[in-house]
């Protein structure tokens, strides 16, 4: 999948986002292309634009100070984080699973999401892997910001300046 990374208009690195969100942006008028793939090119019936690899927002974004292992994962970033890819069978995944279910008082946190395909959340059901004789392919982790991110963007300014 083409994830974007998302700036801010200060350069600072707010998130990496799916490219069909990216493109909604530049379209909007919200974001402009701070970087695009060099041959990939979005086609609509008026509209074509390259696709965007970085985007940067026209009016900075305020974003309070939180650390990142205190936010709550939304679905779409689990999708992110696992390539929608199933922790289970390693197919597309295109639900999230609660690995210790709601139920059976399973938070909304990082290390408890994952990216599951239809037929694995369903044969886990209300059930712990354990439970339902499943195993994870992977442990799943918070997604902690990325400084080489920030370091690229540096790199790209420090570049267009010279």
């Amino acid at each position: 999948m083409n994830e974007v990374l998302l700036i801010n208009s200060s350069y600072q690195v707010l998130s990496r986002i799916e490219w069909q969100r990216a493109v909604s942006l530049v379209v909007t008028g919200e974001a402009e292309t701070f970087e695009a793939h060099p041959t990939k090119v979005i086609h609509s019936q008026h509209l074509s634009i390259p696709l965007p690899k970085i985007i940067r927002m026209l009016a900075y974004v305020h974003i309070g100070f939180r650390p990142a292992l205190d936010r709550q994962p939304t679905f779409a970033q689990i999708k992110l984080r696992d390539s929608r890819t199933c922790g289970y069978c390693g197919r597309h995944g295109d639900t999230i699973d609660h690995i210790i279910p709601q139920s059976k008082g399973g938070p909304n946190t990082w290390e408890n999401l994952i990216t599951s395909c239809r037929p694995c959340n369903n044969r886990k059901a209300d059930r712990t892997p354990v439970q339902a004789g499943m195993k994870l392919l992977w442990l799943p982790r918070p997604v902690l910001p990325d400084t080489a991110d920030q370091e690229y963007i540096w790199s790209v300014l420090a570049n267009s300046a010279a």
